[in-house]
Formats: structure tokens, C-alpha cells, sequence
């Protein structure tokens, strides 16, 4: 191994002459692969709704597209609405004219749904009439009173367009499920041109998240112009909450990217003091991020979420790796001022350490690239794809740009006398004298952390990431309040026979489950309300005789049962679609619920699947689908995620260290300063009841990853001064003196680029950033204590074999 390391330095000497002797040709290539990407930027998209979470070709996704399809959407937006009295003549037209507003105004609009046109069944004699509850505006109080009176009785409007004490509201906008729908075109355009054979043969597609963010944004215009104190609106669902997530994403990626261009430029400055070492670092992260995105960009992968800490991650990944070579190159040109000699040694010393820590980055990256959560697998993806091509523009850009820029020489420094070099100095010789009380302490140090790490939780609530002052979260509590929820459980029963729906027992039995799921609470996840087709023969059946309640019921007949469902579908409505597939085969049932966290609908939805497959017959087939259980899939998803990354990033990172470190031993002793600053994180988090969450769950890939990079760099360092000296404690302290100032400056870069995070306006990201950034502190401090106390314990003072590493060092 010690061989090809000899190797790969010898090809980094190579390569660094060649980018000396042609600069231009490779600046010129990298800048048109850069432009080429860039290109692509205008066709970024931003996705931040729950079905982002999952890929393609997820069966999860697969059966909520297919419920989509049959059933249309369930991601409604829930408008409440409290004024001093509902049933008021005054505030009923201004209802009247919000109602209007929203069919006119709204693109991509399914339907609305408020007490004007709330379904209203009645029978006269024989026949059904299916009608709006305000089919007929009252005329006076007493015709007001009786519409009143009959929407205060119907159980259907209670907890969805009625509070129970009827004090609030509801108006409920839905859009449609494609971006087709709502659209009349003239069906004889073009008639003569169309071959036969061709008409209705183009494919339907789903509303894109450009779409519904349209629609999203003029529903929430729409209720900005007619909010005011009599007519007190909140606002939530789905659609709205994934509307603020992308307000803040957008907000916040710009402050994350300036503030980090901020922090890079500062750095550099008072790192070198000169204008080159600003410019050259910028130009190769702005490039690799510019790249990357790009790539994004052109495979079609939206911008998501968890994609947002992309640049600034990049940004300070690049600085980092830019230092090392920087160093490296600034010290030689000083003494020599040989350019090319310079750029030579500098490729040649940290080429090696710079390869492997960019290996060992995108290893802990790409440990997600298989992740079931789509968000998890991209940032896994483009992250590691980006450190490579952040790899590959430094070792080509940087040494480049110092062959064609001015460097002026400057007096070389008696690094000895710095105060830099003396706080590392000591802090080598007291993690060498101290050597076995460091172990102790650390050991113990981390055997908290792991009891802590086992009482960490999952929970996933985009909701908790706002100011507990943020409009859509006020709203949200309190429509959950007053309505008993805004997102539904949607479970789909096949009887896999055509009219399989009209068996009174089966009717019966689905009646029944609707006072059992009202019984189950999880956490915090309790129903107030179901639906299915059982409300609609119920209410026929009521209708047809005589609004009697004894008749509020399911008929024992199944031959009853079919007339009546019949007699519905020849109303005029078409609310039976909502409910049936067309062979009475299928039905859907909803379970309306509070907005939780993912873990407790997850667990709820665990109870009703349960009670439904224990009740059901056996050949009544079941899907548990909708919006909420997409959204509880997250929580298992992300913890099988967990697991498996981080277990894949462990191995690989080891593996390699060992071959770039080029000893077993070494290699093996190296884990343990970078494991243990991420295991302290996660048992901080354990103690202190910081949830895992689909950002902090990052944490350990990305800062293993990250740590292995100084790792690398100081024990590279040491082997080279090991092998000159024979001294372990030597060896400890030139490294300390030399890559200690660049593994201080990395860090540094490394850990304000993720601190910036706490400025987001989401508290995830907030904790994301600080957890993050105190993990590459701690990893520096255990690189700086741990692994000097450890590599004394282990190697001692030993003059090897191979006497000509001394030379090596020396050229």
C-alpha cells in the first residue's frame, strides 16, 4: 500500500507539471463543462410536497398516483372561517361572494365546497332530490332558520363544514388531479387534420409542482382580499404547508449562499492576505457549485428540501480543500520562488490527501444514494457527485490559475516564533504526555454518548420547522382545533367483484368500524370523522323515508340498496365518483385527522389497518394510501435509511482510509477520533430530546465523511515525519506545526459553513447547521487530542526499514 501511495504522489508531480505547462487549455475546458451545466439552471424545479419524498417508482407512490386516478385529489385546501353567527344573512352573501371568487379566480380548480353547495338530499314521495343546501336563497329569517336548522342536523357537515357547536365554517378547495382538467377547448379544432384513431389517445399528467404552486398562491390571494375582522380566515392543508416550505427554501438558499461566499471571502483574507487566494478558491466553488446544480437540473431532479443545504455545503468543502494545496504552495513559493517547482511540491505533498479526503467525503455522501426517501438519495447523490467535481476543479483550477496569475514572493516566515504554532505546539506535547488519561476520559466520554444516542426519537412535522408565530402553523392548530384536522387517512376496499358494495353485511360491518376508528388514539392522533359510500345510503335512506332518524341506516335488501344507489347516481350529482369506482367494485374510505408528526400518524395508522383487517371479510382486499400515510412512511423510511448508510458509510470510509493511509493499523486507529465526535453528537441529541429528523439524520454521513478529510491530512503528515525521524513524538509535533494550521483553517471553513444554517427561518435547519458544525469541531478537537494520545500508546519510537522515505520527504 506504501507503494501505491509512492505511486499516486509520483502521478500528482506529473500531473502538476503537465497543468503548469498548459493552464489555458484546461481553464478553457473547465469553463465550458461549467457553461454547458449551466445552461441547464432554467429548468431547476422546486418540490417540497410529501410525494417528493418518494421516487418514481415507489410502490407506495405507484398506489397513491392510482387513487388519484380513481378517486381525484385528497390534498385539500381547508379555509375556516369564524364569524359572530354562520347562519347571518350579512355574512353569508360575503361568503357567497368569497365562494364566487375562488371558482373564478382559481387555475386548476376541481371544485370548492362550502355550506352554499353542501350536498343537501331530501325525498319527495317516491323520488330523491339531490340539491345544494342554498339551491334556494331564504328570502327571510324563517326560510334562513329551516336551512339552519337542517344543516345543524346533518351529521355529514359536522367536523368538515361545520364545527360541532357551529360557530365556524369551512370552505374546502380542491384542485384537479390533472392539468388538463377545467380546461374547454374547442372539441372541433383541428377535426379535419386528425387521423382517425388519434382522438383522446394523449396521455393525462399530473398536476407539476409549478401548477399547484399556482394554485396555492391565488387561493391564499384570494382569502389575503377578503380576510377582516368579521370575516376571520385561517388557512391550511397539504398544499398551503408545502407552499411555506418553499417560500423558505427560496429565502433561505440565497442567505445560506451569500453568507457563505461572506465567510469564504473573510477566511481566505486573513488566512493569506492576498487578492489570488481569494479569487482562486471562489472561482473553483462557484464553478463546482454552478456544476452541479446544473447536473440537477438536467436529469430532472427537483430541488428539494433536504437539497437546499447543497451549495453552502459545497462551498465550504471547496475552501477546505483548496487551503491544503494553498499551504502548501504559499510556504514552498516563499522559500524558493520557483512557480512551477512550488505547484509541483504542492500537487505532490497534499495531492494524495486531498484525493482521499474527496473519495472519503462523497463515500459518506453516496451512502444515500439508495436511500427508499427520493430527497435522502439525491442530496446523497448530487452532494457526493459534487465534492468529486469540487475534487477534480481544484486539482485542475488552482494550479492553473497560480501558473498564469502574478504571486508575489514574500519573506519567509520563522514559523516558530508564531503564535499559532506555538498553541499547537503545546496542545501536541499535552496530548502526548497525557496520553492515557485522554483515552480514559474520551472512552468514557463516549460511552455516555452511545447510552444517550439509544434514547434519540424520529420525528418528522414540517409544521414544527416555523416560529410557533408563523401564520400557517397558528392556522393549522387552530383549524386541527375547531375541525378536528386537515389532512385525511385514505384506506381503498376491494371486493374484486362488480357490485360487490351493495352486501348489506359488508355495509353494516363498515359502519361499525366508523365508531371504532373514533375510539383509537395515538399520541395525539385521534378522528372525529370518517367518510365513505355508508354516509351516502345512510343519507338516501333517511331521505326516502321521511327524514325519520330510525331510518338513518343501512337497508337490510340488497336489491334496497342498489335502487337507492341508483336513484342517487340519477340525481344529477356526481358525488357517488368521490366515493365508488363505476363497477361498484372498489370504495374508498376517509379517515380525517389532526396534523401530527410523521411517527404518530404513523403509529395510528398502524391501529386502524389493524382494525380494519381484523374486521373485514378476508376477501375484501385493502390499500392504506392518501397523503398521511405517504407522509407516516417517512418516519420508517428514514430510520431504515439510517441504518443502512451509515453502516455502508463506516466500512467503505475504513477500507479506504486504510489503502490512502497505506497501513492497517494506522487506518484502523484513524476511525476512531472520526466515529467519535459523531456518536457524542447523536447522544447530546439522545439527552438533550433533539428528535433525528430528515435533516439532522445527515449528520453522521456528512461529518464522518468530513472528518476523515483532516483525519487524512494529519496522518499523512505524521507517516511522512515518522518515517524521517523515527520519533513518534517528533513526528506528532512538525505535524501539529505544519498540517495543523491547515486542519485548524478547514475546520474553521468547514464549520461556519454549516453555522450559517442558523440563521434559516426553519428550526430544522437551524438545529441541522449547529449539530453539524459542533460535530467538525468536536472532530478537530479529537484529531487534535485523541488521535496524538492514541498513535503514542500504539506506535512507538522505531526507526523503519525503508530509509529512503527521508529523501522522499527532503525533495
Amino acid at each position: 500500500m506504501k507503494e501505491i501511495n509512492k505511486r499516486v504522489e509520483i502521478f500528482f508531480r506529473l500531473f502538476a507539471r503537465y497543468v503548469y505547462r498548459y493552464p489555458l487549455p484546461l481553464l478553457i475546458l473547465v469553463a465550458a463543462t461549467t457553461a454547458v451545466m449551466t445552461s441547464q439552471l432554467p429548468k431547476l424545479t422546486m418540490d417540497a410536497s410529501t410525494k417528493a419524498f418518494f421516487h418514481e417508482d415507489s410502490e407506495v407512490l405507484l398506489n397513491y398516483n392510482a387513487f388519484i386516478d380513481q378517486f381525484g385529489r385528497e390534498d385539500r385546501i381547508m379555509i375556516s372561517i369564524e364569524p359572530e353567527r354562520v347562519f347571518d344573512e350579512k355574512f353569508l352573501i360575503k361568503l357567497k361572494a368569497f365562494h364566487g371568487e375562488l371558482e373564478a379566480s382559481l387555475p386548476y380548480l376541481d371544485e370548492v365546497t362550502s355550506l352554499l353547495n353542501a350536498r343537501n338530499t331530501r325525498g319527495e314521495g317516491d323520488e330523491l332530490i339531490v340539491e345544494d343546501l342554498f339551491e334556494h336563497w331564504p328570502s327571510n329569517t324563517d326560510e334562513l332558520a329551516v336551512i339552519e336548522k337542517r344543516a345543524m342536523s346533518n351529521l355529514q357537515y359536522r367536523d368538515l363544514l361545520l364545527s360541532e357547536d357551529g360557530k365556524v365554517t369551512a370552505v374546502i378547495v380542491r384542485s384537479s388531479a390533472y392539468a388538463s382538467e377545467g380546461e374547454e377547448p374547442d372539441i372541433l379544432q383541428g377535426f379535419d387534420d386528425l387521423p382517425i384513431g388519434d382522438i383522446g389517445s394523449g396521455e393525462k399528467q399530473f398536476l407539476d409542482e409549478v401548477q399547484a404552486s399556482e394554485f396555492v398562491a391565488a387561493t391564499l390571494e384570494a382569502a389575503k382580499k377578503y380576510h377582516s375582522d368579521d370575516f376571520p380566515l385561517a388557512i391550511s392543508g397539504s398544499p398551503v404547508i408545502a407552499q411555506f416550505v418553499k417560500a423558505s427554501i427560496r429565502r433561505d438558499a440565497v442567505r445560506f449562499i451569500f453568507g457563505s461566499l461572506v465567510v469564504s471571502v473573510i477566511l481566505l483574507s486573513v488566512m493569506y492576505r492576498r487578492s489570488s487566494a481569494v479569487f482562486m478558491p471562489l472561482a473553483t466553488i462557484i464553478f463546482t457549485v454552478l456544476s452541479t446544480l446544473g447536473l440537477m437540473a438536467a436529469t430532472g431532479t427537483a430541488f428539494k428540501v433536504q437539497t437546499q443545504i447543497l451549495p453552502s455545503f459545497l462551498m465550504a468543502v471547496g475552501v477546505g480543500s483548496a487551503v491544503h494545496v494553498l499551504s502548501t504552495f504559499y510556504k514552498r513559493f516563499d522559500e524558493t520562488g520557483n512557480k512551477e517547482q512550488s505547484i509541483v511540491d504542492a500537487l505532490g505533498h497534499t495531492g494524495t490527501p486531498v484525493l482521499g479526503a474527496g473519495i472519503t467525503t462523497a463515500v459518506g455522501l453516496m451512502s444515500f444514494s439508495n436511500a427508499s426517501l427520493a430527497p435522502l438519495a439525491e442530496l446523497g447523490i448530487f452532494a457526493g457527485v459534487g465534492v468529486l467535481v469540487s475534487l477534480i476543479y481544484t486539482l485542475v483550477m488552482i494550479p492553473a490559475l497560480l501558473s498564469l496569475l502574478p504571486v508575489r514572493q514574500r519573506s519567509v516566515e520563522i514559523v516558530t516564533n508564531g503564535l499559532m504554532t506555538k498553541i499547537l505546539t503545546l496542545l501536541a506535547e499535552f496530548s502526548f504526555n497525557h496520553s492515557r488519561p485522554i483515552i480514559v476520559a474520551f472512552t468514557i466520554g463516549t460511552l455516555v454518548a452511545i447510552w444517550g444516542a439509544f434514547q434519540l426519537n424520529f420525528y418528522h412535522n414540517p409544521l414544527s420547522w416555523f416560529p410557533e408565530k408563523t401564520a400557517v402553523r397558528q392556522d393549522t392548530i387552530k383549524i386541527n382545533s375547531q375541525l378536528h384536522g386537515v389532512q385525511t387517512l385514505e384506506i381503498v376496499l376491494d371486493t374484486r367483484e362488480e357490485n360487490g358494495l351493495y352486501q348489506p353485511a359488508l355495509l353494516h360491518t363498515l359502519d361499525k368500524l366508523g365508531d371504532e376508528v373514533k375510539e383509537i388514539r395515538y399520541n395525539d392522533v385521534v378522528s372525529h370523522k370518517t367518510l365513505s359510500i355508508v354516509d351516502i345510503v345512510k343519507e338516501i335512506n333517511l331521505a326516502l323515508n321521511e327524514d325519520r332518524p330510525e331510518f338513518y341506516s343501512i337497508p337490510q335488501n340488497r336489491n334496497l340498496v342498489a335502487q337507492e344507489l341508483f336513484l342517487f347516481e340519477n340525481s344529477g350529482t356526481d358525488d357517488l365518483e368521490d366515493f365508488v369506482d363505476s363497477q361498484f367494485s372498489k370504495a374508498r374510505y376517509t379517515v380525517k385527522i389532526p396534523w401530527s408528526d410523521a411517527s404518530s400518524i404513523d403509529g395510528y395508522r398502524d391501529q386502524v389497518m389493524a382494525l380494519f383487517r381484523d374486521k373485514l371479510p378476508s376477501n375484501v382486499e385493502l390499500q392504506f394510501t392518501g397523503l398521511a400515510s405517504l407522509y407516516s412512511h417517512i418516519a420508517i423510511e428514514t430510520m431504515h435509511s439510517i441504518r443502512i448508510s451509515y453502516l455502508i458509510a463506516v466500512v467503505v470510509i475504513s477500507i479506504l482510509m486504510i489503502l490512502f493511509i497505506g497501513d492497517l493499523k494506522i487506518g484502523l486507529i484513524a476511525m476512531i477520533p472520526n466515529l467519535s465526535p459523531i456518536v457524542m453528537t447523536l447522544g447530546i441529541m439522545g439527552i438533550l430530546d433533539i428528535p433525528m429528523a430528515v435533516f439532522t439524520m445527515f449528520i453522521g454521513s456528512i461529518a464522518l465523511g468530513l472528518a476523515v478529510d483532516d483525519t487524512l491530512h494529519f496522518l499523512h503528515g505524521f507517516n511522512r515525519f515518522h518515517q524521517q525521524t523515527g520519533s513518534t513524538k517528533q513526528a506528532i509535533v512538525l505535524t501539529f506545526q505544519t498540517t495543523g494550521r491547515a486542519m485548524t483553517a478547514t475546520t474553521v471553513s468547514l464549520s461556519l459553513g454549516f453555522f450559517i444554517f442558523i440563521f434559516s427561518t426553519m428550526e430544522v435547519m437551524f438545529l441541522f447547521g449547529l449539530l453539524t458544525g459542533l460535530t467538525i469541531v468536536l472532530a478537530l478537537v479529537g484529531d487534535f487530542i485523541l488521535t496524538p494520545a492514541i498513535l503514542n500508546e500504539v506506535i512507538k519510537d522505531r526507526q523503519l526499514a525503508d530509509e529512503s522515505a527521508a529523501g522522499d520527504i527532503a525533495a
